[in-house]
């Protein structure tokens, strides 16, 4: 995963997605995925307790502080695609303030779905 922070693509846009309720201590999985020519290379799997706005400032922290030179030199992207999550996306705000978030097409047509 260390070598994927130096494509190019990884400065550019960043998908962010999470699962939730893993186990019977609610522990929450965040991958973190740049496109490349193949398809999607994974930038980092983080592993979370809950789905609560510190612990996911802690876990991107973390991986902040465990990269010397993260997301190809620049220390952050420039699009984070994530679902509709408050936590998740103000987290990635608070970590990586200059980031500019956009949701993503499939959870948007999920939520209305559930909705309707």
């Amino acid at each position: 995963m260390k070598r994927a922070h130096n494509l190019k693509s990884s400065d550019e846009i960043v998908f962010v997605d999470s699962t939730s309720s893993c186990d019977p201590d609610n522990h929450s999985i965040t991958f973190m995925l740049c496109p490349c020519s193949a398809v999607a290379v994974p930038l980092a799997v983080i592993i979370t307790k809950g789905q609560t706005e510190d612990s996911y400032v802690n876990g991107f922290q973390l991986l902040n502080e465990a990269l010397e030179n993260p997301i190809n030199n620049k220390g952050h992207q420039e699009i984070f695609m994530t679902n509709d999550s408050v936590a998740e996306i103000n987290a990635l705000q608070n970590v990586w303030p200059a980031l500019r978030n956009l949701l993503c097409i499939f959870h948007v047509a999920q939520a209305v779905w559930r909705w309707l």
